[in-house]
């Protein structure tokens, strides 16, 4: 708000100095704005558009509705994208489970939101906190427009040029400079006029193919919904695997199920998909130690223990079975609750905790791809690990990252190590000590994997989680760790 207020300030100066005539008044210019594009900022605008002029790539399908957004990119029925709720920005899977991209508000987001739907006309917005400062005149691509300064509690702010004839929005650009809008080719939709080009910075945002009204409200993506049988015991864990592993139902077939913190979704493998006969019903990339592109087909109902869920969206992978399971449970289900690994019982609970008879910690998680990142430190270096529960690894490091500091630790030994897409090589050697929250865990097995297109700087994994009982609440970003023995 002070830099608004800083520019705001100099520019009045500077039209008194040249002695430029007033503008009219700023309720006039608003007032047409309104009746031009009347209410706006509360109606959802349906869209589709590419990012780039003449792209392959399925087009984007984008709604908006006042400062919300989502836009997806679908093949068949399976889609991607982000959603923006006003504040802050998520990524969206293929079974619409909706994780965080920034830790934070998206400031310069939201204001580009502001105006691009004209959210600052709204009878709240200043109410609310928000302002709508009168800037005179300006020039804006080449031509004289009305330049009003709109920002909240929130946002940047933002400058809009405003052609004061026609009452539209020729473009914005934030007070620092740092982006410049333009949009282009207004053409009627409904009883609006709406733009079907944007450039940022001179070059092509969005070029939009359609645009409509939709009567449906835009509504944040719902994600998986499970329901838990408090009568019911919890989910059996092998005790002889590294990884967290139990028995699953799906589709009334038994199977071998993973539970990896790693997966972005869920997957099933090619033999398990054959055996439920599904048909596939979209396709994307999957990238571990190698990358293909694969089918996404849907089946349940899923039943985990005393958890139940129906029909998801699964990944096929036609690498896993060898690894001893059919199935694996993501980030849908584990962000649809929250889930308690219990290493001590052998045992995984859904919607609480169990039992815990010493104290432990809490860890903030970011979310990369859908995998829960913390902050940890190796050594004494700070590094950004991926809690990954079905990488059966201690501490894996990306090989890149390893490169960049050596002095982490003195490799000893290799390994072979295989995954999904491939197989590759583990340099293996020992770290003193690795400090996570307020624990320190001592002489700890470190490696790096050479071709791990991995999350952050690495993983920690199931080796190295297992000495805890561990509590993943995705919901309210943060694990909880207890440890089995003293540290």
């Amino acid at each position: 708000m002070r830099f608004a207020a800083r520019a705001l300030c100099f520019c009045v100066l500077a039209s008194f100095m040249a002695g430029a005539a007033p503008a009219p008044p700023l309720a006039a210019l608003l007032a047409h704005m309104r009746a031009v594009n009347d209410r706006l900022y509360e109606t959802r605008i349906d869209s589709t558009a590419t990012r780039q002029m003449g792209s392959d790539d399925p087009p984007l399908r984008s709604s908006a509705q006042g400062v919300m957004f989502s836009i997806r990119q679908c093949t068949q029925s399976v889609c991607l994208g982000t959603f923006f709720d006003g504040e802050r920005l998520y990524s969206v899977n293929i079974n619409a489970t909706m994780l965080p991209r920034s830790q934070a508000a998206e400031p310069a987001l939201r204001a580009l939101r502001l105006v691009a739907m004209e959210a600052f006309l709204a009878p709240g917005f200043t109410q609310n906190g928000g302002t709508i400062d009168d800037d005179g005149y300006g020039i804006f691509n080449g031509r004289r427009y009305r330049k009003i300064i709109v920002a909240d509690e929130i946002s940047v702010p933002m400058i809009a040029y405003v052609d004061p004839q026609t009452g539209l929005i020729a473009g914005a650009r934030d007070v620092n400079g740092n982006a410049i809008y333009v949009m282009r080719d207004y053409r009627k939709v409904g009883r609006f006029l709406l733009p079907f080009q944007i450039d940022r910075n001179g070059e092509v945002l969005e070029a939009y193919a359609s645009r409509s009204v939709s009567d449906a409200a835009l509504d944040r993506p719902r994600g998986v919904s499970g329901t838990v049988s408090a009568a019911a015991a919890p989910m059996r864990l092998d005790p002889n695997s590294t990884t967290p592993m139990g028995n699953c139902t799906i589709g009334g077939i038994s199977v071998r199920c993973l539970i990896d913190s790693g997966n972005s979704a869920m997957s099933m493998s090619l033999e398990l998909a054959e055996q439920l006969g599904l048909t596939p019903v979209g396709m994307l990339r999957v990238a571990g130690l190698g990358d293909y592109a694969t089918e996404v087909v849907r089946a349940g109902p899923l039943t985990m223990g005393p958890a139940h869920f129906e029909d998801l969206n699964y990944i096929v992978l036609n690498d896993i079975n060898r690894f001893g399971y059919d199935l694996i449970v993501g980030a849908d289900v584990l962000a649809s609750m929250p889930l308690t690994i219990d290493n001590t019982r052998h045992e995984l609970y859904f919607g609480g905790e169990s039992p815990a008879d010493i104290a432990g910690i809490t860890i903030p998680l970011q979310f990369q791809n859908f995998v829960p990142v913390v902050n940890v430190t190796l050594g004494s270096r700070p590094t950004a690990l991926a809690i990954d529960t079905g990488d059966q690894s201690n501490i894996n490091l990306a090989y890149d990252y390893y490169v960049r500091h050596p002095e982490l630790f003195k490799a000893t030994r290799t390994e072979s190590v295989s995954g999904v897409g491939g197989a590759s090589v583990e340099v293996i050697g020992q770290i003193a000590s690795v400090r996570i929250g307020t624990l320190t865990a001592q002489n700890q097995q470190i490696g790096a994997t050479k071709t791990l297109k991995g999350t952050a700087d690495g993983h920690l994994g199931a080796a190295f989680l297992s000495q805890y009982r561990i509590v993943l609440d995705y919901a309210h970003e943060q694990m909880r760790l207890y440890p089995l023995k003293p540290l």
